[in-house]
């Protein structure tokens, strides 16, 4: 739906509708359910004497389909932001994206290792990985890469997180309680 509205000098201008808060709620929740379940998911996942070998696996290979998802969610900010690289793109966008493609070349690179390794899953499909001391050392490498990265993806998006937390955690919990504030509209 389009408006025409006749500035001052009478010619005419196509304004666009202002986007409908509702889709950008639902957009961002879907966002945060996403960086949420993962950032779970990898807690669980580092920690193999803690989950064990078998859920390790598993549940390594559910974080690398979710972190599919993820991308394919920013897919628009990826788009624009490498047309926008070499040109206009601030700094900040600029480390977030170099970071982002680290990120994305460790959780290859612990994925690919971590199957080559697999002592249960792979071996469950009937597939024999190809286990070696290098691959080992590669997945665990890329662990500790991708742990320093994903601290630095967090302190950029800080601001984004704390937002996320106060609307979609803070204030329905609030509200649920019935404490004062929680429907305030503000963290």
């Amino acid at each position: 739906m389009q408006t025409i509205t006749r500035p001052a000098d009478g010619s005419e201008k196509a304004e666009r509708p202002a986007p409908k808060p509702r889709r950008r709620l639902s957009h961002m929740l879907r966002l945060f359910v996403v960086d949420v379940s993962l950032v779970l998911a990898f807690v669980l996942v580092v920690d193999a004497p803690l989950t064990g070998i078998p859920i390790h696996e598993w549940l390594g290979i559910a974080l690398a389909v979710g972190l599919i998802a993820h991308l394919v969610q920013h897919a628009n900010w990826i788009v624009t932001t490498t047309r926008r690289l070499l040109t206009s793109a601030s700094m900040r966008n600029r480390i977030n994206y170099l970071m982002m493609a680290g990120l994305f070349v460790g959780f290859v690179s612990i994925s690919a290792s971590g199957l080559l390794i697999s002592e249960v899953a792979l071996p469950f499909l009937g597939i024999e990985p190809v286990a070696s001391d290098f691959w080992l050392w590669l997945h665990l490498a890329s662990v500790t890469w991708v742990l320093w990265l994903t601290a630095l993806h967090v302190a950029l998006n800080w601001k984004w997180l704390v937002n996320a937390v106060g609307r979609f955690l803070i204030r329905p919990v609030g509200a649920l309680l019935g404490v004062g504030g929680a429907g305030s509209g503000k963290p």
